[in-house]
């Protein structure tokens, strides 16, 4: 019975985990501001650093690698925003696995879902930073060439593509 329990809870946690939403409230809050900073490698051994990426629009999708739902919105981010958007020089798109998965796990992800932008590996902290917590995955966040937050998506990347493309649309039209 105990073992049931557990796993029930286990199996619960895990779901609610990767549909948690956070308060729309608090994320609004934070565009404007200066996105935290990170550097992280990606599958091939590059560095990214988003300072460096400063006077482009950062398009990051927070993902898990074996999250079903991180799974299915991946194509999402690759045929709706990535696909649309890399011809622009002043745009770039990176996914960040969350759960700190293994490199092989990720090449998997990578496979299943067709995305062709760098995914970066062991970025657990950076949507801590971000989102103040580690359960708000399957996220699209938008940074605008200054460095600033314009975007942070509050549910399933699917629920809100359209407006991470009219706001990666608006910002590349400042540049």
């Amino acid at each position: 019975m105990k073992n049931t329990l557990f796993s029930l809870l286990l199996v619960s946690l895990t779901l609610i985990g990767c549909s948690a939403s956070t308060s729309s409230g608090s994320l609004d809050e934070k565009v404007g501001e200066v996105a935290p900073l990170f550097t992280h490698t990606s599958l091939t051994g590059e560095e990214f650093s988003l300072i460096e990426l400063r006077g482009k629009v950062v398009y990051i999708f927070f993902y898990g690698a074996s999250c079903p739902h991180c799974r299915s919105n991946g194509p999402v981010t690759e045929t709706q925003i990535h696909q649309r958007f890399e011809s622009d020089p002043d745009f770039v798109a990176l996914g960040l696995d969350t759960w700190n998965n293994s490199a092989s796990s990720n090449t998997s992800f990578r496979s299943i879902t067709g995305i062709t932008y760098p995914l970066l590996l062991n970025a657990r902290q950076s949507l801590v930073n971000y989102y103040g917590n580690a359960g708000a995955y399957d996220r699209s966040v938008v940074i605008d060439a200054e460095g600033r937050i314009a975007y942070m998506g509050n549910g399933f990347v699917n629920t809100d593509v359209n407006t991470v493309v009219d706001v990666i649309e608006r910002e590349l039209a400042k540049n």
